[in-house]
């Protein structure tokens, strides 16, 4: 004997419907601190690099910038800003939480004379190149190079 079953759609939806309705309590309830990662431009001048990046709602003192010759390590945390009693966000999109950046550079810098300014929530870091060594030619006279080796072996002998 076979058992028969009655398919019932109304039960299905309202199960779908509660499945949405947690999912959507763990999305509004879970925290909105993540990693991100801050927009860079980088410009080369002719004697300096400039590096910018987009760093909305940073406060300075959490920002930690480290340079090498051919690198900068750029990192922080943003927070959400802090609204008075009876305000509230409706919608933001301003990153939260820390980031860490690694920019390799084209050329060596002058690591100790970097400068850095954050204004506007932008960080701009002003890069002086390191000077190029000055190519000099020297011309290598084969004949020279001839003789001194003709010389040596007359010396062993």
């Amino acid at each position: 004997m076979m058992l028969v079953t009655r398919y019932n759609l109304f039960a299905e939806v309202e199960k779908m419907q509660q499945q949405f309705d947690h999912l959507f309590t763990e999305i509004t309830t879970a925290t909105t601190e993540t990693h991100w990662t801050p927009a860079v431009e980088l410009q080369e001048k002719s004697d300096h690099l400039i590096l910018r990046a987009i760093i909305p709602g940073l406060d300075s003192e959490t920002l930690d910038i480290q340079v090498t010759k051919k690198a900068i390590v750029f990192s922080g945390k943003t927070a959400n800003p802090q609204l008075s009693e009876g305000e509230k966000c409706l919608f933001s999109e301003f990153p939260v939480g820390e980031f860490r950046r690694v920019i390799a550079l084209p050329e060596a810098i002058i690591n100790t004379e970097v400068k850095a300014d954050y204004t506007n929530g932008i960080l701009t870091l002003t890069l002086p190149k390191v000077p190029e060594v000055v190519n000099r030619v020297v011309k290598v006279n084969l004949m020279e190079t001839h003789q001194a080796e003709e010389l040596e072996a007359s010396d062993v002998q």
